[in-house]
């Protein structure tokens, strides 16, 4: 954020030294993009919060842990595989309720698998983008040689997290007795 927020203000401040004219219409430009009635992100990602916040409240957290927890196994990496392949939307909406779930329960490998599936396989892009431009052939390929990196990601980083939390948790232990 904070690298961002610094990049927006150097950015406007050359800007302005240059001609203090378009600050206003970069500014405007900015506004328009949020906040207008059809085409304005703002509204989405209020929504998605709103929908994640009460996704937090509602989700029944041992079914969620059952399902999708860290002893859900390949069955959790698939759901979340398929969940993301099959979720359409833009990442205003999934990372908001990718944390509700992740509250609820959800364990690392399940999500890295949803997200690493939402980038490959995303249905839309496929179904807008991928079959009109490269036709059928090229896109049963591509899905068919990527099939298997969400559950590769979703073990792996499942692996990674738990060694990390371990090697933390000994290292307190180890800080405790010093």
């Amino acid at each position: 954020i904070v690298g961002f927020v610094l990049a927006a203000i150097v950015l406007y401040t050359m800007v302005y030294l240059k001609n203090p004219g378009n600050v206003r219409t970069a500014f405007n430009t900015t506004l328009y993009q949020l906040f207008h009635p059809n085409q304005g992100f703002m509204y989405l990602i209020i929504a998605a919060f709103l929908i994640s916040s009460m996704l937090v409240l509602i989700l029944p957290k041992e079914q969620i842990q059952q399902w999708l927890g860290k002893e859900s196994g390949l069955r959790g990496i698939s759901i979340g595989t398929v969940l993301g392949a099959l979720t359409p939307g833009g990442p205003f909406l999934h990372f908001p309720i990718l944390v509700a779930f992740w509250k609820a329960g959800t364990s690392i490998g399940p999500i890295i698998a949803y997200l690493t599936a939402w980038s490959l396989f995303g249905l839309q892009r496929v179904l807008v983008w991928e079959l009109p431009f490269f036709g059928p052939k090229f896109v049963l390929v591509r899905i068919g040689i990527s099939l298997l990196v969400p559950f590769i990601l979703g073990f792996l980083g499942q692996w990674i997290f738990d060694l990390l939390k371990l090697g933390f948790s000994v290292f307190i232990i180890y800080l405790k007795f010093q």
